[in-house]
């Protein structure tokens, strides 16, 4: 008990001492945040912000999303968003082509689903970073809008050889896409 006042003591003398009244006041404006990163990508499906970032962990980041957003586009048909992401990539407008002109002719795929497997280190060179990976795709069929199909398709492929070069773009903070190969 007589511990226990002395501790009780203890605790309430140093509030007792008189100090004075602090004169200012908290500022009113908000505290200093992040600049917002300007979108990019389709609205229901921008980059993430982890691949917003020059660095080697954005590079790949950039990379799993592209891969998912080749995929997307493919049951949506629609090449613009890999037009907006890799307006310089040969192969990336080859991909928007033929989804658009899928969908013009009432088609859709069926299959094809792109999977990433041995991705490499990025290599930076200035303001472009290269990346050597293995894609799986799964079989791949073009249906007519009767539901047949097309052509023969492509067979599934485990592991083909495949890379990408991104380019930093500072106006838009984010990768886009120079150049892309898929097996």
């Amino acid at each position: 008990m007589v511990a226990g006042l002395v501790l009780g003591t203890a605790l309430l003398s140093g509030c007792s001492e008189a100090t004075e009244a602090n004169d200012t006041l908290p500022s009113a404006s908000p505290a200093p945040t992040t600049e917002a990163l300007p979108p990019i990508g389709p609205a229901d499906f921008p980059v993430p912000n982890e691949a917003r970032t020059k660095d080697a962990a954005s590079a790949e980041a950039f990379l799993r999303y592209w891969i998912d957003l080749i995929n997307r586009q493919r049951s949506l048909l629609a090449g613009q968003p890999l037009r907006d992401l890799g307006p310089e990539c040969r192969d990336c407008l080859r991909i928007a082509n033929n989804y658009d002109e899928a969908a013009a002719a009432g088609r859709h795929f069926e299959g094809g689903e792109l999977s990433l497997n041995d991705v490499t280190e990025p290599q930076f060179s200035g303001d472009e970073v290269s990346i050597t990976f293995g894609i799986r795709r799964e079989a791949v069929v073009l249906m007519d809008a009767a539901g047949a199909p097309v052509d023969d398709g492509l067979p599934m492929q485990p592991n083909l050889g495949s890379g990408i070069t991104l380019a930093w773009s500072e106006p838009d903070k984010s990768w886009l896409v120079l150049s892309m190969t898929l097996g």
